[in-house]
C-alpha cells in the first residue's frame, strides 16, 4: 500500500506544561515546507500537531491511511510545541508550501496538540481557533481531536490531592472547545475580544473527543474520601475558590470538589496504553484514536474499520 509522510524523529520527550509564552520559541523560525504528495489517492490529509501527534511508524495517522483507501497522510507533527508554535508550524509547512494546493483535491488538517501549553487554556484555545481559521480560509477541512487523557498516581507534584483539579478544569476547557460546547466567552476568556457567537470557519468541519473515550481509565479505584474533605480546607487554591461561591452553595461546591479530586484516577490514560509516560500513548493507543477518527470519517475517505479492529498494524 502506499505511504507518504514526513519522517520526523520519534524522541521520547515528555510535554513541557509550560505556563503562557514560555513555550513560544518554537515554531518562531519555521522552514518553509517543500514536501509534496506522493500518491494518487484523492483524499489528503495533515497531521498538525505536538508530541502525541507526532509518533511515527503506527501513529493515528498511519492507521488511517492504512485502513482508508482513499486517504493520504502526511505528518508535520513536531514534539513540544505549544498552541501556538503548532499553528505557527501548520502556516509555514503547509500553507506557505509551494508544492501543496488545497484546491487540487479534497484536503484535510487533523489537529491534536495544546497539552504543552493547557496551563493557560483561553489562550490555547484561540491559537487552536486561529489555525483552524487559516485552515477553513486556505480551503483545508478540518479535523479536530481534544487533548487525549493524561496523568498519573505517580505524579503526584501534578495530581496528588486537589493539585490535579484545577489541570483537570484547564483540560476539559480545551476539550469543550474543540468540541464545540462553550461560548466564545467562555472558551477564549479575554481572547474572545467581545465576540458572542461563533462564525462560519470557527469550529472543525469534524470532532472527535479523545478526553471521554476508550483511552481514559474509566474502571480505576476512587480516591479515598476521607483525606480529600480533611484536606480541601488547608488547600489555599480551593479556599479561594470556595470564597468566589455564593454561600448557600457553597456546601454543595465542597462536595463537588472533592468528588472531581476523587474521580481523577478516571480521567488519566489507560495505563495498558502508556508508551514512556501517562502522557502519551503507545501504538495501541493510536490505533483506539484512529478507529475513533474512523467511525465518523467521511465516505469519500474510502474507510474499512474492520481493519482497525486488531491491535496489530495491517
Amino acid at each position: 500500500m502506499p505511504r507518504s509522510r514526513m519522517v520526523l524523529p520519534m524522541v521520547l520527550i515528555g510535554v513541557l506544561l509550560l505556563p503562557d509564552g514560555a513555550a513560544a520559541k518554537p515554531g518562531v523560525d519555521e522552514p518553509i515546507g517543500a514536501w509534496a504528495f506522493r500518491t494518487a489517492r484523492p483524499v489528503k490529509a495533515v497531521v498538525a500537531g505536538g508530541s502525541i501527534a507526532a509518533f511515527q511508524g503506527a501513529g493515528f495517522g498511519d492507521r488511517l491511511q492504512e485502513a482508508c483507501a482513499h486517504l493520504e497522510v502526511v505528518n508535520v507533527a513536531k514534539a513540544r510545541y505549544s498552541a501556538w508554535a503548532v499553528a505557527r508550524r501548520f502556516e509555514a509547512q503547509v500553507l506557505r508550501n509551494p508544492n501543496v494546493d488545497p484546491k487540487a483535491a479534497e484536503t484535510w488538517v487533523f489537529v491534536l496538540g495544546g497539552l504543552n501549553s493547557v496551563g493557560n487554556p483561553e489562550k490555547t484555545n484561540a491559537d487552536v481557533l486561529a489555525l483552524y481559521r487559516m485552515a477553513h480560509d486556505a480551503g483545508y477541512k478540518v479535523l479536530g481531536l481534544s487533548l487525549s487523557p493524561w496523568g498519573s498516581e505517580s505524579d503526584a507534584k501534578r495530581w496528588a490531592g486537589f493539585a490535579g483539579v484545577g489541570r483537570q478544569d484547564n483540560t476539559r476547557k480545551a476539550v469543550d472547545f474543540v468540541m464545540g460546547r462553550l461560548s466564545p466567552a467562555e472558551a477564549l476568556g479575554r481572547h474572545a475580544e467581545g465576540r458572542t457567537a461563533w462564525k462560519p470557519g470557527d469550529q472543525p468541519d469534524l470532532a472527535v473527543d479523545l478526553y471521554d473515550s476508550p483511552l481514559r481509565d474509566r474502571d480505576a479505584a476512587l480516591r479515598a474520601a476521607a483525606p480529600l474533605e480533611a484536606a480541601i480546607d488547608r488547600d489555599p487554591a480551593m479556599a479561594r475558590r470556595l470564597a468566589e461561591v455564593p454561600e448557600a452553595r457553597r456546601k454543595a461546591e465542597r462536595k463537588r470538589l472533592v468528588e472531581q479530586a476523587r474521580a481523577l484516577p478516571r480521567w488519566y490514560l489507560r495505563p495498558d496504553l502508556h508508551s514512556f509516560d501517562s502522557i502519551h500513548p503507545n501504538r495501541e493507543g493510536h490505533r483506539i484514536i484512529a478507529s475513533l477518527v474512523c467511525q465518523k470519517a467521511p465516505a469519500s475517505w474510502g474507510c474499512d474499520c474492520q481493519k482497525l479492529e486488531s491491535g496489530r498494524p495491517q
